[in-house]
């Protein structure tokens, strides 16, 4: 029987109290960890366009039942600083919300703090929560149970996992709703950055241009990936050849000049076997190295971009093979390509998440023929043609990027973009290098002027890096960074007001993320599928930092946990109904 909210009076204004304690005993206390946000850009946050930070949230049911829809009061309250108007949510059965604190559509008093609407709640699934937390205590008594809290890259918060109890889940009564992934309960090396020999050397999915040995049909080889992204409009192999000739001459790209690295011709283009005069793709002289999930690229707080279908990226590492000299190995170029998951509903989105978390099971042994068909399972959802209709040529890829330093020193990255539709002629396009100015900005007055200009933005994670600045005819972002030292690699300029600011923007951009800023020498995975110290510490033990010293303030040091933080993005993401993503911070970042 319908109930309405007006018949609990004193339950919605017992807010403060009740909730507060509730959530100690959900959640447990929080222990601050280093942040690099100073408080003086909280003040600034109705400029920044950055998504709300909650502190708490919890919901009332309306309804005389507690079920997988039902009818409730849903109240959120921000983090301290934290200044909005609204908080749009994604309720449990995929409805975009937007609490608010005015008094209207559900919320009880204007201007309490408290900001509300009615939407559906999924108390089975978020009872069945409780009921994981409880049980994978029970199984691991030695081990504390925590979750951790991210912002950034940056871990602000670990607090004990301690879940409600079963009594508090009755109509009328304040049910707390907070993040509860459980990083123990991913094996990254299974589910996150899969690189396993049994794997990568696959003899059915990959092939080895150097051995011969596998399928070069195989689903994960990159003739595959290929072919699925090639249209009707355009072959194959001609995609293929005319992306790679985009090296051998001068390129323009954002008004930046891409010069050639013509060593492309000699040590790929022309080793290449070629039927009819094209390429044979069977034969390419790319091998697999690594398949990587990226589900964290997906974290959003709210309807415009977690119920857009973002679900993160699927990327797979090829390495390129030296066929030029009578011998045949990898060689410093790598080709990784970039999917756009498309999965739209919070539904679909969890589905693939548990489908990643099931890589982890005990039973499933990594590389065997169990764990290979389960992974084929997935990848083939996302890399097959028509995956994504509304986008070029129905391929789900969203960039090919470059790392490669064989064709010429120095490192040198590079961005690509499927580009045309329909009859059009499609192409793999040299794009701007996202998030990355051009090289020449670096250590300039401009680069200072634009990072003290938008430091509200950089810190709270809402920033873009323009195509021009700081006029119109000013080429700022780039096309081609480059890495001539993993030391010297970062961005900086005299005069940055807030060195916090610098950090961030120098650790989204290309080089500075393969560079000083994670303490990284070129690549994350290189060819031979070894991952640098920032991604290896924590695949071993991901409650373990990574420390980099600042290269600007240097008595200043950052501790990283970025496999503890995509590990408990997929088990919360796998597990926890819709309202529990309103927690999740936008990580703005390609790398």
């Amino acid at each position: 029987m319908k109930q309405s909210s007006k018949k609990f009076p004193g339950v919605l204004r017992a807010w403060s109290g009740v909730v507060a304690a509730s959530l100690l005993a959900g959640c447990g206390g929080s222990e601050s960890l280093p942040s690099e946000e100073p408080v003086a850009a909280a003040q600034e946050q109705a400029q920044t366009g950055a998504a709300p930070i909650l502190d708490s949230m919890d919901a009332i049911a309306l309804d005389g039942e507690l079920t997988s829809k039902t009818r409730s009061l849903i109240r959120a309250k921000l983090a301290q600083g934290q200044v909005h108007q609204q908080v749009p949510v994604v309720s449990d059965s995929g409805q975009a919300l937007v609490l608010n604190d005015q008094g209207l559509n559900g919320d009880e008093q204007a201007g309490d703090g408290v900001f509300s609407a009615i939407g559906d709640v999924d108390f089975v699934t978020h009872r069945a929560t409780q009921d994981r937390i409880r049980e994978f205590q029970a199984r691991n008594p030695q081990t504390p149970l925590t979750v951790a809290t991210f912002d950034n890259r940056v871990r602000v918060s670990e607090r004990a996992l301690t879940p409600l109890s079963p009594d508090i889940f009755r109509p009328g009564v304040p049910i707390p709703i907070f993040p509860a992934g459980i990083s123990h309960a991913v094996k990254p090396e299974n589910s996150l950055i899969i690189t396993h020999p049994n794997v990568v050397n696959d003899p059915t999915r990959t092939y080895d241009p150097c051995t011969n040995a596998g399928n070069p049909n195989g689903v994960w080889t990159f003739n595959h990936l290929m072919r699925e992204m090639a249209s009707s409009y355009v072959s194959p192999a001609n995609l293929t050849e005319h992306w790679l000739r985009q090296w051998t001459v001068n390129q323009n790209i954002n008004g930046w000049t891409v010069p050639a690295r013509p060593a492309m011709t000699a040590r790929i283009l022309t080793p290449w076997p070629r039927s009819s005069g094209a390429l044979e793709l069977a034969r390419s002289p790319f091998k697999l190295v690594a398949i990587v999930n990226r589900l964290d690229l997906g974290a959003s707080a709210g309807p415009s971009a977690y119920a857009s279908g973002n679900a993160g990226e699927l990327r797979f590492v090829f390495a390129a093979v030296d066929r030029s000299s009578g011998t045949c190995g990898v060689r410093p170029f790598l080709v990784i390509f970039e999917y756009g998951v498309p999965h739209a509903s919070c539904d679909a989105v969890r589905t693939w998440a548990q489908g990643w978390l099931n890589l982890s099971a005990p039973s499933m042994i990594l590389g065997s023929a169990a764990y290979n068909a389960a992974l084929t399972s997935l990848t083939q959802q996302v890399v097959v043609r028509n995956a994504a209709p509304r986008k070029p040529n129905g391929s789900a890829i969203n960039q090919i990027r470059t790392n490669e330093e064989w064709l010429r020193y120095p490192w040198e990255l590079r961005e690509f973009h499927l580009m045309g539709s329909g009859p059009s002629v499609n192409r793999l396009q040299g794009q701007p290098t996202v998030l990355t100015p051009g090289d020449s900005h670096n250590n300039t007055t401009v680069l200072r002027d634009f990072i003290n200009a938008n430091t509200p933005a950089i810190l709270a994670n809402s920033y873009t890096v323009p195509p021009a600045y700081p006029t119109s005819s000013t080429p700022f972002l780039g096309a081609f960074p480059w890495i001539s030292s993993p030391t010297d690699s970062y961005w900086r300029a005299s005069g940055i007001s807030v060195n916090d600011a610098r950090h961030v923007f120098s650790r989204n951009t290309c080089n500075g993320c393969h560079g000083r800023e994670t303490r990284t020498e070129f690549t994350h995975i290189d060819e031979y599928g070894a991952l640098s110290p920032f991604l290896a510490t924590g695949m071993a033990s991901p409650s373990t930092a990574f420390w980099v010293q600042d290269p600007v303030v240097t008595s200043l040091s950052r501790p990283f946990y970025e496999i503890q933080m995509r590990n408990t993005n997929l088990d919360s993401v796998a597990n926890q109904a819709c309202l529990a993503r309103a927690f999740d911070r936008p990580l703005l970042s390609a790398h």
